[in-house]
């Protein structure tokens, strides 16, 4: 039952994605966490745990402070985050 209601709330939420822009999925490493001085923007910086070659690292936002607090820098973690254009991209789902 509970991977029935995982794999539906994945589903949802790639079918939400898909009406405004692009989600990606991965697996990623949190290199740094961040948050603006007014306490109401919080990000993540992560790279891709499956390329060690490539050292890019990207920014994604996160919408509550709560998601933010539980994410801990150098883990790795399966993330769903949309890329729309040139806005920031933003965190959809985030599992260890």
């Amino acid at each position: 039952m509970k991977k029935t209601l995982g794999a539906f709330i994945i589903l949802f939420t790639l079918l939400l994605a898909s009406c405004g822009g692009t989600s990606t999925s991965s697996s990623l490493t949190v290199i740094e966490k961040g948050q603006s001085n007014n306490n109401k923007e919080f990000w993540i910086m992560v790279n891709d745990s499956n390329d060690p070659s490539k050292e890019e690292t990207f920014k994604i936002m996160i919408k509550e402070r709560t998601v933010w607090n539980l994410i801990e820098e150098e883990k790795e973690y399966f993330i769903m985050y949309s890329n729309n254009g040139d806005k920031p991209r933003v965190l959809e789902n985030i599992q260890q």
